[in-house]
Parts: structure tokens; C-alpha cells; sequence
């Protein structure tokens, strides 16, 4: 479970941001996440991963691609296809917020 000073947080992000899980998997929605200039997009359905997924310790996913991030995927959670790219080594001991600033980063490169 999220505490809620980490789920806080990120509603100043993004609001609307709100927990979900997958089996043992813990999701935070963010309904309407402001992605980093250079994207395709300049705002998008995303999940983060807090917790290890595919292989890295943490994860973003998007509704849609952003047209950035090298060797993109897809993963099928909660019934939907959802895109992410290889940006890895960001820690689950940093909190919520700070995960998603450091996998918007892998954006910007």
C-alpha cells in the first residue's frame, strides 16, 4: 500500500493520482501525467511501478507511446496495453515522486 503523504505528493503532479493493483503488482494511476517537452505528446494516461516489474525495479507505463525512450515495449496490465521504454536503475526506495521524476528523465534523453 502507498502511504498517503506519498500519494499526496504526487496528486500536486497530477491529479487524480490513485493506487491500483494487479495481483501482487501495486499500481499508482495518473490520469493525466504532463510529459517532458520533445514528446509526442503533452499529456497522457500513465501507471507507475514502484515496485520490480519485467526486470527493473520500477517502472512507467503509458497509455499511448511518447515517441521518445529507446527499445520500446508494451505489457498488458488491468486489461490494457500500455508503453514503456528501456530506462533502468530507478530505485524503489525513493519515494513515488521521485521515481517518476527520474523515469521522465529517460524522456528528455
Amino acid at each position: 500500500m502507498i502511504p498517503f503523504e506519498h500519494l499526496s505528493e504526487l496528486q500536486f503532479v497530477c491529479e487524480g493520482a490513485r493506487e491500483m493493483c494487479e495481483g501482487v503488482q501495486v499500481y499508482i494511476h495518473l490520469p493525466a501525467l504532463k510529459l517532458p517537452d520533445g514528446c509526442n505528446l503533452k499529456e497522457v494516461e500513465a501507471l507507475l511501478c514502484v515496485s520490480p516489474h519485467s526486470g527493473y525495479p520500477t517502472r512507467l507505463f503509458l497509455a499511448q507511446p511518447a515517441g521518445r525512450g529507446a527499445n520500446p515495449s508494451t505489457h498488458c496490465i488491468l486489461g490494457r496495453t500500455w508503453h514503456t521504454w528501456s530506462w533502468n536503475n530507478v530505485p524503489n526506495t525513493l519515494r513515488p515522486v521521485e521515481i517518476l521524476v527520474e523515469h521522465l528523465r529517460g524522456l528528455r534523453a
